[in-house]
């Protein structure tokens, strides 16, 4: 029989273990399922958070050394104060460009948008004239072209040049968008045999400049540039198809204008879209964009007066790509980088043509986002499993650790190979997962701890009325006497404790009170038989022997008092001390053992004199009949301010039905 109980606690061990586990298993893989949704499904917050921690993880890229074929001339401060207010008539650019075609620049590109007549030219002011201020004849339309720009245009022609323009997206359409397919690089061609442009972003309309100058022109590109939704510009496209034709970028136009390779061949492989171009593919995510990959030093710039003044030497632009543009403050188009540093525009298009030219590329190919939810899962279910055996020290230690192998992984592809894998939703994984169980596993701990509290204090009552029952089984009382009494002493406590005097009271000392309550007659163990078990009245010697059973008992326990440590249980001792002694004392000082009186009594003993007396006269006894409770009652009250405290007489008639209560639901098996 013993074995089977022995095996029976085992299995009931075994199973509690198990049911914990259980519990922290299916949080874990819960909270797994919750973020591999949010991996697929991103919110705003963690798109962004997204963004920050790839900026955090680029700033350290190793990349190859600059190309020196991007030169930057810029139309700057010292520019305007030298050559006049922006925009300069066209005859001035015609001028800049012929002189950059002078000093031996291979292609240049114009970021500057040309849309209207120059206004400026003689024909255009003239026309403008006419129309404002009259001369009698019929008004004329404003001329669409002029000699400003036919002067540019003459020039374009002259060398290879790119204009740029711009696509709109936006429902809400402009005046001044026009039609017409821009021109692309002579010999362009575009092979897609497996890749689709559907999911390139739909333009509605477009800008060009004045069909004078696109017509002079080599080839145009747009210049969009779409920032991510912090606002950063990260990526742009290289391939759009407006009219759906497809058309190279302002950079990708003068890349082709600058290579005799103008074939371009879209592929898909490995979950990657690439742009072939003779000897470089050019990683573009589904969209049609190319990751920038920003390089710390700046390019070659030069400003537009140095230019204009003949200020570089012969032959210092020979086989460049010139970049022409607005460059002052309050003329640039400024775009917030990575790094947190604003740049301008033609500084986009110049990290794009060294990119290619470099092949430094940054890819997220399309399986990054299923790797990204594998490894999810895959630290998920293992976090959990480890989790639910290890302890806290443990589970910060792995953590820390895989949540830093996750990020230095990450960040190592990133810097070294160029794959950006994104290390947020495993972190995001570890820490909710480690937060959360952690949490469960101290709650669940906390819950074992108060119930192995709940069951040491209820051994400890029960190892307390056992002792007190061992003295009780030597006298005529019994075990019903003690928790009667104990359950007395609790509601007289409560009681008062809503009066002023005793709102010191606290549940903690309330609860010391009722605990005490079992060993007031502990002493009697310290009685002989012949005295304790006698039935009939006893001698005035005797007698006194009987009146020495509190100090035997207060002096037990006065030694356990001093060589207690421990703060609590010396309470407890106080407290039972205090009614073992006292609980024979009377109100008027005709008591016994030390005859105190009134509020030197303590009130333990207080407390256990009326819940004794009240006990002993409603109780039946094979020696006596038990008082009716109504006689009790009466009792109680006329001696008050004699034998009781006049104030614990008033806390026992506002709660003289829970004692009624109390006698009848502990009754002894005797009655």
């Amino acid at each position: 029989m013993t074995k089977i109980n022995t095996n029976n606690w085992h299995l009931q061990f075994l199973s509690k273990l198990w049911y914990e586990r259980l519990i922290l298993i299916t949080c874990g893989i819960g909270l797994t399922m919750l973020v591999a949704v949010l991996t697929v499904f991103q919110p705003k917050f963690l798109q962004e958070s997204d963004l920050l921690i790839y900026d955090l993880m680029v700033a350290g890229r190793a990349a190859p050394p600059k190309s020196a074929v991007p030169v930057i001339v810029g139309v700057d401060e010292t520019s305007l104060a030298a050559f006049g207010q922006w925009p300069w008539p066209r005859y001035r650019l015609a001028a800049l460009v012929e002189r950059l075609q002078q000093l031996g620049a291979q292609v240049i590109a114009i970021d500057i948008l040309m849309p209207e007549p120059d206004r400026s030219s003689p024909e255009v002011v003239q026309a403008e004239r006419q129309r404002d201020l009259g001369d009698g004849k019929a008004q004329q339309p404003l001329a669409m072209t002029d000699s400003n720009s036919q002067l540019l245009a003459d020039v374009l022609r002259q060398g290879a040049s790119v204009l740029g323009y711009y696509l709109n997206f936006s429902q809400t359409t402009q005046p001044a968008l026009q039609q017409g397919l821009p021109i692309a690089p002579d010999g362009m061609a575009v092979i897609s045999p497996e890749h689709s442009t559907d999911l390139w972003p739909k333009s509605l309309g477009l800008i060009r400049s004045l069909p004078v100058l696109t017509d002079a022109a080599s080839a145009e590109g747009f210049t969009n540039a779409l920032v991510d939704i912090d606002g950063t510009l990260r990526r742009v496209p290289l391939l759009l198809a407006p009219q759906e034709q497809i058309r190279p970028s302002l950079a990708m136009s003068t890349l082709l204008l600058y290579s005799s390779q103008r074939q371009l061949q879209l592929t898909t492989g490995g979950g990657e879209v690439f742009i072939n171009w003779g000897q470089h593919s050019i990683p573009l995510d589904r969209r049609g964009n190319m990751m920038l990959d920003y390089r710390n030093a700046q390019p070659v710039y030069y400003s537009a007066r140095a230019v204009m003044n003949n200020e570089l030497a012969a032959g210092s632009l020979q086989g460049k790509i010139v970049l022409v543009g607005a460059w002052a403050k309050g003329l640039q188009d400024l775009h917030l980088t990575p790094s947190g540093k604003w740049i301008n525009g033609l500084e986009v298009h110049a990290t794009i043509i060294d990119n290619v030219l470099s092949d430094s590329y940054i890819s997220r190919p399309d399986w990054a986002k299923g790797v990204e939810l594998f490894i999810v899962l895959l630290l998920g279910v293992a976090c959990t499993l480890v989790l639910s055996r290890s302890g806290f020290a443990m589970s910060l230690l792995i953590l820390v650790s895989a949540a830093f192998v996750c990020y230095v992984g990450a960040s190592q592809l990133l810097v070294r190979q160029g794959l950006h894998l994104s290390p947020l939703m495993p972190i995001l994984t570890l820490v909710l997962i480690t937060s959360v169980m952690g949490f469960l596993k101290y709650a669940i701990e906390a819950r074992k701890l108060l119930i192995r509290t709940q069951e040491l204090v209820e051994a400890q009552d029960e190892i307390i009325i056992s002792m007190s029952v061992l003295s009780e089984a030597r006298d005529n009382e019994t075990g019903g006497h003690i928790l009667r009494t104990q359950r007395y002493v609790e509601i007289l406590a409560k009681q008062l404790a809503t009066t002023a005097k005793y709102a010191y009271l606290s549940a903690s000392d309330i609860e010391l009170l009722a605990k005490s309550a079992p060993l007031h007659d502990i002493g009697k163990v310290g009685i002989p038989d012949s005295i304790l078990q006698k039935p009939g009245k006893l001698t005035e010697d005797e007698y006194k022997i009987m009146q020495s059973h509190p100090l035997i008992g207060a002096d037990a326990l006065t030694k356990i008092v001093t060589s207690s440590k421990h703060p609590e249980a010396r309470n407890f001792l106080h407290y039972a001390r205090d009614m073992i002694i006292s609980h024979h004392e009377r109100w008027d000082g005709q008591g016994y053992p030390q005859r105190l009186s009134g509020d030197d009594i303590p009130l333990a003993g207080r407390l256990m004199a009326l819940a004794d007396v009240y006990d002993a006269l409603v109780s039946k006894r094979v020696y006596k009949e038990g008082m009716v409770h109504a006689e009790v009652c009466d009792y109680i009250r006329a001696e008050s301010g004699k034998h009781f405290d006049p104030e614990i007489v008033a806390a026992f008639v506002a709660r003289n039905k829970d004692f009624f209560k109390i006698a009848q639901q502990y009754v002894d098996v005797t009655e």
